[in-house]
């Protein structure tokens, strides 16, 4: 067993670094956070050097990056910017990675050149008023009507929906059959007649705009038919363990700069005649963010090992996701009460760590659902 990172991964790692603390300085950081601005500079950036399409294959445009280096990415990215390694995945990474797994080749020469190049960018609407974490209880309907569906429903929690390009809506193509039985996916045009978009306001992650969805008697293609009819849960099923390690990576980043800004605090930070550093509870709470922080990035690339090598892996993948969202919205608490009154202010970054932890313990499978499928896998 070798716990170091190959050469090439570490130069990654390295390179990712370098680039975010010079071109995603905490000015940057922080003027995306407070005026709700979609980082669009980075990501023209990113773009020119090629990390859009760290997944997708090299035959369209991708670089075909394994899991463990898409893992380094995302880590890298969190650490100085959380927002930007969410808006990465939700708008780049799963259109990649569901266009490159069920996409025909039509869909993947159309879509994929397009989404390397910044050109194109996907949300995923799955959620419904009433089906959250009962996902497939969903009723946002598709009936093909010659050679189109016309869809009819309503999605809410759509990350980036107004602002994407094309929108993976998971909808139902069989009312007769078992609820997991009669979903598909379908590629939507964000522009359609027929769809309007609301506006959420949310406690952190400011510089992505969340949405509802609201689809009346849209049409769309059956050419736009994502991997064949009623198998879209199944897909989803499919990616899940890849969702909750770059969840998770995203998770590690954001934890590793609470605890990076504690420390650098309680060095500066003198009272009674020494740094807080120094004060026995004060260590204590670095000390558990530092252990927690390790072991949720070792669970962290078990997973993302796992995934690369085609081993099933629910149990470990809830436990990444898990135990990095939780780390991540503790690390975030301690924070705050490591630098007492300046934490609780918005002109510090510690409180914006705070907002958006919270998110990752509900977003992609709230804690409790994480518990439930590592419960499943005990064999109980």
């Amino acid at each position: 067993m070798d716990f170091k990172l190959t050469e090439e991964q570490g130069i990654l790692k390295k390179t990712v670094r370098d680039f975010m603390e010079k071109e995603c300085n905490r000015d940057y950081v922080r003027e995306c956070d407070e005026k709700e601005v979609f980082p669009e500079e980075l990501f023209r950036k990113l773009t020119a050097l090629g990390w859009l399409g760290l997944r997708v294959p090299i035959k369209y445009g991708g670089s075909e990056a394994g899991t463990m280096e898409l893992a380094i990415f995302l880590e890298e990215v969190a650490r100085v910017m959380l927002a930007a390694a969410r808006i990465y995945y939700s708008l780049y990474l799963i259109g990649a990675h569901y266009i490159s797994t069920f996409g025909n080749e039509e869909q993947k020469e159309f879509c994929l050149p397009l989404l390397v190049k910044n050109k194109i960018r996907f949300a995923f609407a799955l959620t419904e008023p009433n089906s959250g974490s009962d996902a497939a209880s969903l009723t946002t309907s598709a009936v093909l009507d010659g050679d189109e569906f016309v869809v009819n429903g309503q999605k809410t929690f759509v990350t980036g929906g107004k602002i994407a390009d094309l929108i993976l809506v998971m909808v139902r193509t069989d009312k007769t059959a078992e609820k997991r039985r009669g979903i598909s996916m379908l590629l939507v045009d964000s522009r359609s007649p027929g769809i309007t978009y609301r506006k959420l306001k949310k406690l952190g992650l400011w510089p992505v705009d969340l949405y509802e969805v609201f689809l009346d008697a849209v049409k769309v293609h059956r050419r736009n038919l994502l991997g064949g009819v009623n198998k879209g849960w199944e897909q989803v099923l499919k990616v899940l363990d890849h969702e909750r390690f770059c969840l998770a990576a995203a998770n590690v980043g954001g934890a590793q700069a609470v605890l990076e800004d504690a420390i650098k605090y309680c060095k500066e930070r003198y009272q009674f005649g020494k740094p807080i550093g120094k004060f026995q509870m004060i260590r204590e709470k670095l000390a558990d963010i530092q252990l927690e922080v390790d072991a949720a990035r070792l669970l962290t690339y078990r997973t993302a090992w796992m995934v690369g090598e085609g081993i099933p892996c629910s149990k470990e993948s809830s436990m990444a996701k898990l135990f990095s969202s939780e780390t991540y919205m503790r690390a975030a608490w301690k924070g705050v009460q490591i630098m007492g009154g300046y934490g609780y202010m918005m002109e510090f970054d510690m409180q914006r760590h705070f907002r958006d932890a919270k998110l990752t313990e509900i977003g992609g499978g709230t804690s409790e659902i994480q518990r439930l499928v590592i419960a499943d896998n005990l064999g109980l």
